[in-house]
């Protein structure tokens, strides 16, 4: 397993996903993690959990970020997007290269995203080049394609920037040309992700998504879906039917310095939280996640709780009346509307917040895309006890079909073997 970010603590989505794909590769042989220990808030380096198959761990101090003035020309002249220029990956890449060139002999290498993939194979290219020779042979390699990443900012550039409440003019128009330059570097990078995904499915056993709408949105043929997941929490609040409190509470989860989370909470405290309060003045949103600083602002608007991170967060959850997803942008699936099912807790989500899941409107969740319907369907929820029973049994039936990590695990163990098995025919 090779991957960009040290998964312990599984405090984010990607971390999570991270930790699960190898307890997955750990029910079918024993596995090597090597892993870029990049810090974060909330995120300081734990000790590996008991993981069966888990026999080393090594964790790479992260190299800096290259500066623009280095990669701003090559990415002009053309080749990849410009987020595989930016960091320094050549001690993963070392790591890497050693490990494959020692015994015993690896049979499967996983990439955790392409950041991981690319530099690998531009270094094994170009000692190729260099030597003369061919590569020959070597591991099966799988490459996690968990967000689409040309998707993903095909979304974003459908997305305008928002203005802080009382922001000067000034602080406006540094915003609005922050946003118009990022946006086309976007727009090339939209092009070249897409050319890079492609480039590398050829390359590859197998690349790994989602859902089997991201299947078919990769364009790969060998595209294989390994989705996301929770765990079943030892103890849910089963009955929906009365709220906690006599003040209706929604939650929101998500790091909230990962920008599809902070696009959507600025969206919904900017355009719906004022609906809903107007109609019902007591409701509250929790706003839960690291670096809420991101998102400051939205702190003193009316209603809203900006809790920040939480040490537990099982408390938070047991105590939700409703919970949101008002995700806009973004790709790949949210563990944060698999994690609401898991807990029994009514959802109302954005369409592109529950892509690539099985749930239904009026069904398992409720789906809305504007303020308006957004705003329509919370208040829905937190009026009608029946409903949110309702929803929150038949979205818990789906999550035990469907959405057990332990399942997953299974899964992917039995397809790893496969691939493994078809590699040593």
């Amino acid at each position: 397993m090779v991957a960009e970010l040290y998964p312990w603590p599984p405090v984010d989505g990607y971390r999570q996903r991270l930790s699960h794909m190898i307890a997955g590769l750990g029910r079918a042989g024993e596995v090597e993690l090597i892993a870029v220990d990049r810090h974060s808030a909330g995120t300081e380096r734990i000790d590996p959990p008991a993981v069966e198959g888990l026999e080393t761990v090594t964790a790479l101090t992260c190299g800096p970020e290259t500066p623009m003035r280095t990669w701003l020309w090559p990415w002009l002249l053309g080749g990849p997007p410009r987020r595989l220029r930016a960091m320094d990956t050549s001690g993963l890449v070392d790591a890497v290269l050693t490990r494959l060139e020692s015994d015993p002999p690896v049979d499967l290498i996983w990439y955790s995203h392409l950041d991981t993939w690319w530099p690998v194979q531009e270094a094994i290219t170009a000692r190729s080049k260099t030597e003369g020779s061919q590569r020959q042979g070597g591991p099966v390699e799988i490459v996690d394609f968990d967000n689409l990443e040309n998707l993903s900012l095909k979304l974003r550039r459908r997305t305008p920037p928002r203005f802080a409440p009382g922001s000067s003019a000034i602080d406006r128009m540094r915003l609005l040309t922050r946003w118009g330059i990022s946006r086309a570097f976007d727009f090339v990078d939209e092009r070249r992700w897409d050319v890079v995904q492609r480039q590398c499915a050829d390359q590859v056993a197998a690349v790994v998504v989602c859902s089997e709408l991201d299947v078919e949105r990769s364009g790969c043929a060998n595209a294989h879906v390994v989705g996301n997941g929770a765990e079943r929490p030892v103890q849910v609040r089963s009955d929906r039917t009365v709220l906690q409190t006599a003040t209706p509470k929604m939650l929101f989860v998500g790091a909230l310095d990962y920008e599809p989370n902070a696009e959507a909470v600025e969206w919904f405290v900017s355009e719906v939280m004022p609906l809903i309060t107007a109609k019902m003045p007591a409701a509250q949103v929790r706003i839960v996640g690291r670096n809420p600083d991101r998102v400051a602002w939205v702190g003193s608007q009316l209603g809203v709780d900006l809790v920040g991170l939480v040490d537990d967060l099982a408390p938070e959850l047991d105590s939700a009346d409703v919970s949101i997803v008002p995700i806009r942008v973004g790709a790949g699936t949210r563990l944060k509307v698999v994690e609401a099912l898991a807990h029994c807790i009514p959802l109302v989500t954005t369409r592109v917040g529950c892509e690539g899941i099985a749930v239904q409107n009026s069904v398992d969740v409720l789906i809305a895309d504007d303020a308006a319907s957004f705003a329509e369907a919370c208040v829905s929820l937190m009026a009608d006890g029946e409903l949110r029973q309702r929803l929150s049994e038949a979205g818990s039936q789906l999550f035990s079909q469907q959405y057990e990590w332990s399942r997953i695990e299974g899964d992917l163990a039995a397809q790893v073997a496969a691939w493994v098995e078809a590699a040593q025919a």
